[in-house]
């Protein structure tokens, strides 16, 4: 029993002495981590539009207004969409023998890019030689937040909608038609879903068809 007790007492100094676990060093200047995007993900549209940013600030001295800054931001972004591979798609396969493939939603892709060698900036105003620096500074600060905001819109997702579909359906031709179990569908028509669309509505051509049978396949695994 003695033993217990002492080889218990000598376990706990020993953890007590162990230094403590240095935390995690910052990441120095120029150094570069990967970090894996689960189950992958297939890039599928890209729009190119310029976008604006402007800003204005009034000045007044003991409640006299004396003038304002107007500064303005242009610069060329290019909004991009991708479709998760991870989920489960669903395919079904036609009357005429192709397919009808339901792919996961449509997302952005964030951050959105910006050309900044493209980026123009002005600021004017009677005190825009003092205001107009912070005020650009600040105004440029914003874009990256703005730009998350818009990609991420019914509009511009729309605009990019039927780009991503032709994307997808060569995606389907070029991959899952080469499956052993798929190829007799080779050549066939591919039809493009995206989960987010008014499915059920545009199913009763398929649903109750001789010959409409569905699979489901994760894309990420083919």
């Amino acid at each position: 029993m003695l033993s217990l007790l002492v080889n218990a007492l000598l376990a706990v100094w020993l953890w007590r002495a162990q230094p403590p676990t240095p935390p995690a060093a910052p990441l120095a200047m120029g150094e570069a981590v990967v970090l894996r995007t689960p189950g992958g993900r297939l890039e599928v549209a890209e729009l190119q539009q310029s976008e604006t940013f402007e800003v204005s600030r009034d000045h007044d001295v003991l409640g006299v207004p004396v003038g304002s800054t107007f500064s303005r931001i242009r610069v060329p972004a290019h909004y991009r969409s991708h479709v998760e591979l991870a989920p489960e798609w669903t395919v079904r396969v036609r009357p005429d023998g192709g397919v009808r493939v339901i792919a996961p939603r449509l997302q952005p892709t964030l951050p959105v890019a910006i050309d900044t060698a493209r980026l123009e900036k002005e600021s004017r105003g009677l005190w825009s030689l003092f205001t107009g620096p912070e005020q650009l500074a600040a105004l440029e600060k914003s874009i990256t937040a703005s730009l998350a905001r818009k990609a991420a819109t019914a509009s511009v997702l729309a605009r990019q909608r039927e780009a991503a579909r032709a994307t997808v359906a060569e995606f389907v031709a070029k991959w899952l038609m080469t499956q052993t179990e798929w190829k007799p569908h080779a050549g066939k028509p591919v039809q493009v879903l995206f989960a987010d669309e008014p499915i059920d509505a545009l199913d009763a051509d398929c649903g109750g068809a001789p010959g409409c049978a569905a699979a489901r396949l994760n894309a990420s695994g083919l």
